[in-house]
């Protein structure tokens, strides 16, 4: 098996040269009974793929998702109309990730290493949508590390990267904002993942909003 091998199941005549750009090596099977053939005698178990991406509204993807993801693949679905309702089947299908079918290569490449490192990705519209729903029900003081010494205090530019990362912006967006290069701000996002014990942007996005909800709350506290 490839280091990071990717493989894309999709409709036939339903392509992008995105996915090519993002993973020059990948894998493009279309959903027909030959492809499906192809796909079950690929080898190894799991077919050797390191992240499967799979196009959402083929016929019997949910199954497809269930299938690899229970033989230890990691799968992302890709949608060409992202809704709350297909991520709810897709999460609860085994799907670790939920992209855009024709995002930027950048993203798809952003998703992978999230998944790849034992996270999940979602679109930075759903991770806000959670982040107000954890925040009105409670269950972001449960959801996030607690605020100790076991927390690391970042740098000023790591707390910039932070809370841009969390506004649902791409590295590369990060990087003409801040006026940096990608590498420095993916080398900013690990140091604050590492310190504040998250694993992807998800957790990054709730432990922010948890660590700045408590500075609300100290400030009040102080003025009150």
């Amino acid at each position: 098996m490839k280091p990071n091998s990717h493989l894309f199941v999709t409709d036939p005549g339903f392509n992008t040269s995105r996915w090519r750009v993002a993973f020059p090596d990948a894998t493009v099977i279309e959903s027909t009974a030959t492809g499906r053939q192809g796909l079950a005698s690929s080898g190894a178990p799991n077919g050797g793929w390191s992240v499967a991406w799979i196009l959402t509204g083929i016929e019997d993807w949910e199954e497809l998702v269930d299938r690899l993801a229970a033989d230890g693949t990691r799968v992302i679905a890709m949608s060409r109309q992202p809704g709350i309702e297909e991520l709810r089947v897709a999460l609860g299908s085994g799907a670790r990730g939920y992209v855009h079918a024709v995002s930027p290569p950048v993203v798809f490449r952003q998703a992978a290493d999230a998944v790849l490192s034992g996270g999940m990705w979602l679109p930075s519209e759903v991770v806000n949508a959670v982040v107000r729903v954890l925040s009105s029900t409670g269950e972001i003081a449960r959801s996030t590390p607690a605020e100790d010494g076991q927390v690391g205090r970042l740098t000023d530019r790591e707390q910039a990267v932070a809370e841009a990362v969390a506004s649902g912006l791409s590295n590369k967006e990060v990087a003409r904002r801040l006026q940096i290069t990608e590498r420095t701000v993916k080398a900013h996002l690990s140091a604050v993942f590492r310190k504040w014990g998250v694993r992807d942007r998800m957790q990054l996005a709730v432990r922010l909003y948890r660590a700045n909800g408590a500075e609300r709350d100290r400030y009040r506290g102080a003025n009150g």
